[in-house]
């Protein structure tokens, strides 16, 4: 990694496809589209140069935060409707705030989130973790906060008996779900990286059987299978980050639960949430 330019935790959640009729029922915006479309968060060249750029200053990075936050509400609004934009935005920040907190518990500086409309967010700090443990446990606070952000989403909605909200909960449960493949820049790549890198070429393999049964065409797609190319040919020639082969046995063990309880738990999110009535998704 570049030690002049700040490390990027990427965001995990995009909006539906824009193409979608803002009648269309939530579980359907949270289909295989915007799963897809989750991946295009993942450039790290434009990430880079919005970094870069002169006017990021201290009381800028704020205004800009801001001003990305609303710039996104006004986004999805144009397709979704209002109430659909500032939920959904909500959970993004729900979702950054997890990378944030575990940035901060382990003393780096993560100044603040900054939302692209259309494809996500991401979070930055200053200085990169210092082992493979800090940067599993970063790329997991995400998935981990989304979750428990859909699961208040669906709790909210069975007490109240309203499928906007339960159709929300399926949105986040889904789009965490989605991150945590173990594949390209996705959390779920970050994670399992620490647990065996031959993870990498299950999940991309993965992908390409499920682009194919389930339809998911997508550039979006391709693009993310193709930056995750280098790493798989990694794999195949045992030429991979040394610090992935020295992980503590214990550190092994307590990333593998970690990742395979969520994984496990978000499943469960989102078949409850597909299965529950009533789920209105118009604002």
């Amino acid at each position: 990694m570049d030690e002049r330019k700040p490390p990027v935790v990427e965001g995990e959640y995009l909006a539906p496809d824009p193409n979608a009729a803002s009648g269309r029922n939530w579980k359907a915006a949270g289909g295989t589209a915007v799963g897809l479309a989750v991946a295009f968060a993942k450039f790290k060249t434009l990430l880079f140069a919005l970094l870069n750029l002169k006017w990021l200053l201290i009381g800028g990075k704020f205004a800009l935060t801001g001003f990305s936050f609303l710039a996104s509400i006004w986004f999805y609004s144009l397709f979704y409707g209002w109430t659909f934009a500032l939920v959904f935005v909500i959970l993004i920040a729900i979702h950054e705030g997890g990378h944030v907190v575990f940035v901060r518990a382990f003393g780096l500086s993560a100044p603040a989130v900054y939302f692209v409309p259309g494809m996500g967010a991401f979070t930055t700090w200053k200085s990169a973790p210092t082992s493979v443990f800090q940067e599993s446990a970063i790329a997991f606070g995400g998935p981990l906060f989304g979750g428990l952000a859909a699961l208040a989403c669906y709790a909210y909605g069975m007490a109240t008996g309203s499928g906007f909200w339960i159709s929300a909960a399926y949105v986040a449960f889904f789009l965490n779900l989605f991150n945590m493949i173990p594949i390209g820049f996705l959390d779920g790549g970050k994670m399992t990286g620490a647990i065996s890198p031959r993870l990498w070429v299950a999940g991309f393999v993965f992908v390409i059987v499920a682009a194919v049964a389930f339809h998911w065409w997508s550039p979006i797609l391709l693009i993310l299978v193709v930056l995750s190319i280098p790493r798989v040919i990694s794999v195949f020639r045992g030429d991979v980050d040394p610090r992935y082969r020295t992980v503590d046995p214990r550190v092994r063990t307590t990333i593998s639960i970690a990742y395979f309880t969520l994984v496990a738990l978000l499943t469960a999110g989102v078949v409850v949430t597909h299965v529950a009535p009533g789920h209105v998704f118009a604002s």
